[in-house]
């Protein structure tokens, strides 16, 4: 049976990281983790996370600070960090990138297993709900978190790509997918996180869409929302560019089931908007 590798990076996460650590730990052979702000405009949001990690002695928690100079290049030279050091790095296993705000279905682990068990695979993209407000509304989102150790790979390159060559993907649907919330404990990381996300490139479109409408985003009102950040980023959606999908209206989906176990035991499910009760 091949080995999963957890490998899992947080900062400013005192809201999540307790439950990423024990979602880490039920499904994975073994977990690395970082404790990082990635560039030194994110160290203004250091707390308690480093010491919520240190309660769970399965983890293995590395001192390692990146010297690339963009969150991009940063992320990617962290995780090659971690990779590198584990006894899981060998061909035909797998490593699979858990952030402090992304927790998976209880579904998801037994439909992961068996494609990781496949040598049919070598890539799992997940779909899943990027949640904006509250843990009811919410955009379409997919990306790659689960890679297969191949001969030839080396690892990570910005933006978080798997350097392969042939990809044989598996997708994971969103029934059974991953639940994304960043948006709702850590928006002002965003913020900042963005300034300094790519080399040379501005990002002041996102920090706008941040203030003039995420800020004052209504859920009872999306149709004038809608209008404004359609004049603001040219596209009829909640979001600032296509990247994360609305629904056939252009407003956020709405999601009425349950969450992931560990997010149902926080209490995160009860605040109802996280841009004015965030703690």
């Amino acid at each position: 049976m091949h080995k999963i590798l957890g490998l899992l990076t947080a900062w400013g996460a005192k809201r999540t990281v307790a439950e990423a650590a024990q979602q880490a730990l039920a499904y994975c052979d073994e977990v690395m983790a970082v404790v990082s702000p990635y560039t030194p405009e994110l160290e203004c949001f250091e707390d308690e996370t480093r010491d919520i990690l240190k309660r769970y002695g399965r983890i293995n928690l590395i001192d390692y600070r990146s010297k690339e100079k963009t969150v991009s290049h940063a992320v990617a030279d962290v995780l090659n960090h971690m990779l590198f050091k584990s006894p899981l790095y060998a061909v035909g296993n797998w490593v699979w990138i858990l952030d402090a705000d992304e927790f998976f279905a209880d579904s998801a682990p037994k439909m992961i297993r068996a494609a990781v068990d496949s040598t049919q695979y070598n890539q799992i993209t997940v779909e899943s709900r990027f949640f904006m407000i509250d843990t009811k509304h919410y955009l379409n989102e997919t990306g790659n978190r689960l890679y297969r150790i191949e001969s030839g790979v080396t690892g990570f390159v910005p933006t978080n790509k798997w350097s392969i060559k042939t990809k044989r993907v598996y997708t994971l649907p969103r029934s059974s997918g991953m639940f994304h919330y960043g948006m709702l404990v850590s928006a002002d990381m965003y913020r900042v996180k963005w300034r300094a996300e790519y080399k040379g490139k501005r990002q002041d479109n996102k920090v706008r869409w941040l203030d003039e409408i995420y800020a004052g985003y209504e859920l009872k009102n999306e149709e004038l929302w809608l209008e404004k950040n359609l004049r603001l980023s040219g596209i009829r959606s909640p979001w600032f560019n296509k990247g994360f999908t609305p629904d056939s209206d252009g407003k956020l989906f709405r999601y009425l089931g349950k969450h992931p176990k560990f997010i149902e035991v926080s209490g995160l499910t009860k605040v109802k908007d996280f841009r004015r009760e965030t703690a």
